[in-house]
């Protein structure tokens, strides 16, 4: 099909990729305040990870795996930075859903010949577009606090950052199947935070933790992306972190079509109780 027809046709499953692209968007931009805050809240984060580093002495357990010492500033920057991704993945999914049953257009879009799989996942296309465009803001500035990115190995960088969208993604349909459910998105957020600062390794490496927090930690995708995207600064090639990357395609190739399942279980359960459109 040539790029003229698709464009012609808007029944195609792209171009409805493209048409909740753009409604996400023009929702996220109608707030402009709200916008603006998000850019500036990104500043305030990297000046208190740069006071915060300036407590912590630099040490190996802070780098990339290579043995390098390297200051808590480079580890927690990173950290801050990618998490993002799983922050908009276990979120995207659920506030669109949400959004979806606040403005009355969940029932109309799902009245059309829309699939479901479509649908969710198309839900977090502009969140994960504007977090790539946030993160790279963050980076940039974190760079001017003293961030070192000149060694990036940068295939092991991208690999990371795809497997981390797919290993994280399911988190999100799961997380939109119980807003579907519960009507709520509050403990998906909780869950978020809570399960990446405490278990996956932001704030401390998974090594100082204690036996049973590694334990629950390693079962985490967080723990695994922040891993090698903290390698792919320090320069390590991506044969070195292949385990790493191997857990996070198995992770996504198992929990994507689960989720996907649960997602159209979720739904047709509450087109069957007629709360489809409650909140």
């Amino acid at each position: 099909m040539t790029t003229t027809a698709i464009r012609l046709a808007p029944s195609t499953p792209l171009a409805k990729i493209g048409a909740i692209f753009r409604r996400d968007a023009i929702v996220t931009l109608s707030y402009p305040g709200n916008f603006a805050i998000s850019w500036v809240s990104i500043l305030v984060e990297v000046v208190i990870a740069w006071y915060i580093s300036m407590l912590v002495h630099p040490s190996a357990k802070y780098g990339g795996g290579s043995g390098e010492v390297a200051g808590y500033f480079q580890f927690i920057a990173i950290n801050f930075a990618l998490v993002r991704f799983q922050t908009a993945a276990l979120n995207s999914f659920a506030d669109a859903i949400r959004d979806g049953q606040l403005t009355g257009t969940l029932e109309v879009v799902l009245a059309t010949p829309t699939s479901l799989p479509v649908l969710v996942l198309s839900s977090g296309l502009w969140s994960f577009t504007l977090t790539a465009l946030q993160t790279t803001f963050f980076l940039i500035v974190a760079v001017v606090f003293g961030l070192d990115l000149s060694h990036t190995n940068l295939l092991t960088a991208a690999v990371f950052l795809v497997l981390t969208i797919a290993a994280v993604s399911p988190l999100g349909v799961l997380a939109a199947a119980l807003a579907m459910v519960i009507k709520k998105t509050g403990p998906v957020e909780w869950l978020s935070l809570a399960s990446a600062s405490l278990f996956g390794g932001v704030y401390v490496p998974l090594s100082s933790l204690a036996m049973w927090l590694q334990v629950i930690g390693s079962c985490l995708p967080i723990s695994h992306a922040l891993v090698g995207f903290r390698a792919a600064a320090a320069g390590v090639p991506l044969s070195h972190v292949a385990g790493e990357a191997v857990w996070l395609l198995g992770s996504a190739v198992l929990l994507t079509p689960l989720a996907l399942w649960i997602f159209v279980r979720a739904v047709n359960k509450a087109r069957v109780d007629g709360t489809l459109a409650m909140y």
